[in-house]
Formats: structure tokens, sequence, C-alpha cells
């Protein structure tokens, strides 16, 4: 069988056409070509990753002020043992310590992870020692002479950078600062550098360095769960390099007949000579990434009146599907070519990305504006803070009332605009707390790459995959069964026993997302009927699957149940509720 390939699709949103019979018209319109990753690979890939982590002394603090609370060198350890036991053993790893130079005592070269590399590897992780400050630089130059020195290349190289600290060095990470031709640019964009930021971290030098390098930015800025989230965060991003199905992904955008104006692809850009296309680099399977294209074209109608009667041909020379409408009264009548939702839900995304970026550098002429001293370990006076809040509110609020494009999309059913509001809401409750702006960063890196990131937002697990959300669950199992140990050793059997019930139902359950995600988009077809028809008969499909699934996990829950209560003795404690009845 085959091996499933790479799709392109493109969906149009032409505009109506309103003409009379001796004119000819230039119009503009807007495409969403959308690339979409198979939803699955044959067998997980092999993959050569290099940690950087920042052991300078502020992350051997205590994570918050009780003092039970582990230091965050210690969470930060647990969270990478974790990830060393996700790996195959022909996968590869290197961790390299760093505060403002790498130290070389507790830095390892790429090793092989079966044998005693995953032993020597997590010895090395317990040995590590906090001291110093930051500086990103020369450990992102010792990461990639790592990968250019490896003499077997055929696993995919990708850095993960660890920090919770700010760049001290002279440095400056950000594209105002940086010539094109800066050779540290060059260095980024060999491999993706997927940056963690923790607490004080700075967001926007890890956000410029994962951005560069097609990498993406997570940020945890919460005390609240902070083991689960610093897990989960690198769980994400090691689903998404473990199922990496396609490499040096490059979009080609071009038309005979139509004028192709600009193109809005997030973060991803031009790497080449104008006009060589989009590159998005590694895809990750079931990921999908939307472009918006902008257009324009000329079309017209022209009119043969014919002696005795009222016929007449009516053409038109672009190669769309357009509603072309003749008369000679200027009104406009309704539009019958109701905007294409996906085309206006990535507009309304990649607008909603500007205006974030528009209220960050705001907020940096404030700070300037204030002497450029208003920061205290990294992160903006809480004063600076408030007026960004109060800045992004009113931005919001006047953008969601005068914006054509949401306001086209929000009543739509087909789509999902609501997590957009609730997100931009969570941060200006964010920026009141005083907490600094990681979650806006990161969630501009999520949308701008569109790759699952950890936001502390509400709508984080936006673009994870299924891989994604079974490499999160195992997470929170692994938690799961930690509590239970520290109780005891009836609790730990009855969790042992409560998860693998549960995982069953996980793994039917991600069955049936992996045939939802099959199912074909709708794109535009040759007529808008037949166009309205695809989307409904997708919809039905889905629906479908919905319904189907539901009872399919409803019968497999009531299976587990009985399972559950046909090994339990009428004396077996449950956890914390007595008896099992």
């Amino acid at each position: 069988m085959a091996s499933e390939k790479v799709r392109v699709n493109a969906a149009m949103n032409p505009p109506i056409l309103l003409v009379d019979y001796i004119h000819r018209a230039r119009l503009n319109g807007t495409a969403v070509v959308r690339v979409q990753a198979p939803s699955s690979m044959k067998s997980n890939g092999s993959i050569d990753i290099v940690t950087l982590l920042d052991v300078s002394h502020s992350i051997s603090w205590m994570a918050s002020s009780s003092e039970e609370t582990p230091s965050k060198m210690d969470l930060l350890k647990n969270a990478l043992k974790f990830i060393i036991s996700q790996l195959d053993d022909n996968d590869r790893l290197a961790i390299v310590a760093f505060n403002d130079q790498v130290i070389k005592e507790h830095t390892t070269g790429i090793l092989e992870i079966s044998g005693g590399g995953r032993m020597a590897i997590e010895k090395k992780v317990d040995g590590l020692v906090t001291q110093g400050d930051t500086a990103f630089k020369p450990s992102l130059e010792h990461a990639v002479k790592l990968l250019d020195d490896r003499a077997d290349k055929t696993r995919a190289g990708c850095i993960v950078l660890i920090s919770d600290g700010v760049d001290k060095s002279q440095f400056m990470w950000s594209h105002e600062s940086l010539a094109l031709t800066d050779p540290i640019r060059g260095l980024l964009r060999k491999y993706p550098v997927h940056t963690l930021g923790l607490f004080k971290a700075d967001p926007k030098a890890l956000h410029y360095i994962a951005k560069e390098s097609y990498g993406t930015y997570s940020s945890i800025t919460d005390n609240k769960d902070l083991d689960k989230n610093i897990m989960e965060a690198l769980a994400v991003c090691l689903a998404g390099l473990k199922t990496i199905v396609a490499f040096d992904t490059c979009v080609d955008i071009t038309s005979s007949s139509l004028e192709i104006t600009r193109v809005d692809s997030g973060g991803y850009t031009r790497r080449a000579a104008p006009g060589s296309g989009i590159s998005i680099g590694m895809l990750c399977a079931g990921e999908v990434k939307d472009l918006v294209v902008y257009f324009s074209y000329t079309t017209g109608v022209t009119y043969k009146d014919m002696l005795g009667g009222k016929s007449s041909t009516s053409t038109n020379n672009c190669s769309v599907s357009v509603a072309v409408h003749t008369t000679q009264d200027p009104s406009l009548p309704a539009n019958p070519c109701p905007p294409f939702p996906l085309v206006l839900q990535q507009m309304v995304r990649f607008k909603v990305v500007d205006l974030l970026l528009g209220v960050l550098q705001e907020l940096k002429a404030l700070k300037k504006d204030a002497g450029g001293a208003k920061e205290k370990d990294g992160v903006d006076d809480p004063v600076l803070q408030s007026i960004a809040a109060n800045m992004l509110q009113r931005k919001w609020m006047e953008f969601k009332q005068s914006d054509e494009s949401w306001k086209a999309a929000t009543p739509k059913s087909l789509l999902d605009l609501g997590s957009i509001d609730v997100d931009v809401n969570a941060m200006v409750g964010i920026l009141r707390k005083g907490l600094g702006v990681g979650c806006i960063y990161s969630w501009l890196s999520s949308h701008e790459m569109q790759r699952a990131t950890v936001t502390g937002l509400p709508a984080e697990a936006m673009f994870r995959t299924p891989v994604m959300e079974m490499m999160v669950q195992k997470v929170h199992r692994k938690l799961l069964l930690k509590e239970a140990y520290e109780q005891g050793a009836e609790d730990r059997a009855v969790y042992e026993r409560a998860i693998g019930l549960l995982d069953g139902i996980n793994k039917r359950f991600q069955l049936w997302c992996k045939l939802d995600a099959e199912v074909p988009p709708a794109f535009q077809l040759a007529h808008q009927h037949q166009d309205d028809e695809s989307r409904n008969l997708t919809d039905v499909l889905h629906g479908g699957i919905s319904r189907a699934r539901q009872h399919d996990i409803y019968l497999a829950a009531i299976h587990a149940i009985k399972q559950w209560q046909s090994s339990s003795t009428p004396g077996e404690k449950t956890h914390g509720h007595g008896p099992d009845q």
C-alpha cells in the first residue's frame, strides 16, 4: 500500500461582480491554500535531539513560597526523565548544560538511547547543579555544531532550549537588532529550536529564537500545576518531533490567470529568491497549515442585443467561479456568494496576530519612554503591565466592533473563533496580575506557526495532533501513579487497574479521531451549489462519525465498568471512598 502523501487544497472566496453592459471591473478576492500532512505514519521516525538546559542560579529557586514546594530544577529533572523514558532505542539525545557558557562537565555528546545510553543520560541529569548567569548564544552554537558534526545525518535533528532566565550578555535577540546577514540568523535556520520559558524567562528573546528557526515557544508563568505544565510542554514538543512525515516542505502558489497580490503565511516566509515558494519546513503527522492568498482579476460581461428579442450571451474570463450580475442600476443586490468560512477564519486569525504584535510594540515604546529601567528580574513593571492590559482590552473591543472579517465570521456555525476571544480576555487578566507577556508571545508562536504550544491560556490545546494528545495523557497517568505511590500500596493498585481500563477506552477514542481527521475537507468546486452540497456532505460524514464514536465509547465505558466491578471484591477499598459499591 502506497504511503499517504501531503495534500494541498484551496478554498476560494470570490466576490460578487456587479457591472453594467459596457463595463469591465477589476476585483480583489481571497483564498486559503491548505497544506495537510498525513494523519499517521508507518512507524515513528528516528530523531537526534540536543536539549539545552539553563542551569543559572535562578533555576535553583523554589517554584513557590511554600516550604514543601520543590525547586524548579527538581521539577525540570523529573520532566526530562519522563521525556527520556518516551524516546525509542533508535533515537539519540544530548544534554547541554549552560549558563553564560556551556558547562562541559554536565554536558554530553549525542548518545544512543539504546544500551546504556538512557541510564547514562539520566545520571547526567541527576548531577546537574546551578551556577552563574544566562546567555543563549554559546549554547546554541554548541548545539548546532553537535548536529553538524554527526557522521550519520539520516535522523531529523532538532534543538530544545529550556530557560527561566534573561540573557545577561550584550547580545540583542530581535529582528530590529540583528542584520539580515548576521551569522546567528543562518545558524538558527539550520535546525528548528523549540523554546520553553519558565516564570521570568525573557519571552521576546525565546520567541525570536523559535520563530527564526521555525520552532515554537511555550511559556509557563503560573505556579499552579507546575509539574504537570512543564511535562505537558515537553510532551507536546516530543510528540511532534517523533511524528515528522515531511521535510523541507515548500508551497508554490502560482496562477496563469490571477494576479497574486499577497500571501499571508504567518511565521512562514520565503527563504530564497521571490517567487520560489513559501518554506514550511517539517510537517508532523496530522498537522494543517493554512495560508491566506490575496488575488485580483479582471472580468466583465458583453451583450449583443437582438432585434425582436431579449436574448443575450454572458461571458466571464476569470478562472474561478464568480457570480456575475448584469445591471444598469447602480444599487448592489444581496450577495449570493457568502464568504467561504475557512477563508474568513484564517483571515481573522492573522489579523489578531497583527493586533497582538502591535500591542507588544506599544508596550516596548512605553518602556522606552519610562527610561528602559522599568523591569525587575526581567519582568515588566506591574504598572506598565496594567497599562498594557487596558490597551489590549480597548483594542480588542474596537477590533470586534469594527473588523468586517470578524463580524462576518462570528455568526457562522462552522467557525470556532470563540476560543480566540476567550484567550485574549485571559491575556488581559494575566497582565493585570503582573505575570508578564509570555502568554502573548507563546500564543503568537502557536498561531504564527499553526503548531501546538503551551501558553497557560484556556484554549492552549489548539493545533494539537492526536499523537500529541496521547502523549499528554501519558503525562497525566504518570502524575496519577506518582500520587498513588506516595499515598500507599492499596491506592496504587486501584490506580493501576483504573488506568489500564482507561487506556483501552483512550485507544478506541484515538482510532475514531484518526477516522474523523481523514474525512476530506470541503473546498471549492466548479459551481456554488455544488460547493454547498460538498460542505453538507462533509458535515454529514463528520456528524455520522461523531455519533458512532459516542456510541462506541459508551459501550467501551460500560464494558470497562463491568470489568472493574468483576475484578473488585466487596471489601476492596477504592481511592478515598471506602468499599467498592
